[in-house]
């Protein structure tokens, strides 16, 4: 199972010194990649229902400073050497797909091929509308016709057009090429029904976030029910998830939940097993306390030497 470290890109903790401090260590200690989460801007009045915890939890206030994630990517890209580069997740359909193709391209391209494009429809219809992107009701369709897009963008050699519910264009040339063959990974996130319908169909990947092994079980079953209907296999889709990570002598407010590792390191790395067991080939540590780099590196150096090591047992 590989792991991953999420960079802590969006917060009120988020700074040039944390990002950079957090994707250096990273790579020092031998983890497999980085990962950015993507709000353009957070709307200060929001109505829209946050799906991944209480009402109140993502607010302005709680969430900024966000940096954007090309530019950060491509400055920890070249920070680095190894590490693959990926998003957790981008929202596709509040940019027009064109530009997020050869954005990511680029990326791939000057990175040596490191990139890893985790998606998501979006849900802060708010955000939507301050950007002027007219998608969000039709958010769902608009991914799906993204994905094909960005296929086409970057493998096809020449002329690249295309008509659809959502976007259509006339021919027209994209380059450069990813440096992967055949592009980029593309992974679905979410863990509802369609989300895991976007995996089983279009996806190289399913990465949900905070679910328990339970929870992640029963979409793994949901998703490889639908594989058969779209002519794919299990070995097609790649099972991620991100959980929480804390430092040594920190635990989560309130009741620790499955997908907060903390405390004991041995217990950290059974969970983690529980994990690969039902089918996780790449889990991604978002790493806290985030209050201070020091706490973030804490937490990694904390599972690099006394949980990493015991999850082959």
């Amino acid at each position: 199972m590989k792991i991953g470290v999420h960079v802590g890109n969006g917060g009120p903790w988020a700074t040039p010194d944390t990002i950079a401090g957090v994707a250096d260590r990273a790579e020092s200690l031998g983890f497999d990649s980085v990962w950015v989460s993507d709000h353009v801007v957070v709307p200060t009045r929001i109505e829209s229902t946050y799906p991944y915890g209480p009402p109140g939890t993502f607010t302005a206030e709680t969430s900024q400073n966000y940096f954007e994630p090309f530019a950060v990517l491509a400055y920890v890209a070249g920070r680095t050497a190894r590490v693959e580069l990926g998003t957790t997740v981008l929202v596709v359909p509040q940019r027009p797909p064109l530009l997020i193709a050869k954005q990511w391209a680029t990326l791939d391209a000057l990175s040596g091929g490191r990139t890893i494009l985790g998606i998501g429809a979006g849900w802060l219809r708010e955000e939507f509308a301050a950007l002027g992107a007219d998608t969000f009701d039709a958010r769902g369709k608009a991914t799906d016709e993204a994905i094909q897009i960005f296929r086409k963008a970057w493998t096809e050699p020449g002329d690249v057009a295309f008509s659809g519910e959502v976007y259509s264009f006339e021919p027209v040339r994209v380059m450069p090429k990813p440096a992967r063959p055949g592009g980029p990974p593309i992974w679905i996130g979410g863990h509802g029904t369609r989300s895991i319908r976007r995996a089983a169909e279009r996806g190289n990947g399913w990465h949900p976030i905070r679910v328990t092994v339970d929870d992640l079980r029963a979409g793994i079953g949901i998703l490889r029910d639908m594989l058969p209907t779209y002519g794919r296999a299990p070995e097609d889709v790649l099972i991620s998830v991100v959980l929480n990570v804390y430092a040594p002598g920190t635990l989560p407010e309130g009741e620790q939940q499955e997908w907060q590792l903390a405390g004991d390191p041995a217990a950290m790395a059974a969970t983690l097993r529980r994990y690969r067991d039902v089918g996780v080939a790449h889990v991604v540590l978002n790493p806290y306390p985030k209050d201070s780099l020091a706490g973030m590196l804490d937490a990694l150096d904390l599972v690099a030497r006394g949980v990493r090591p015991h999850v082959a047992e």
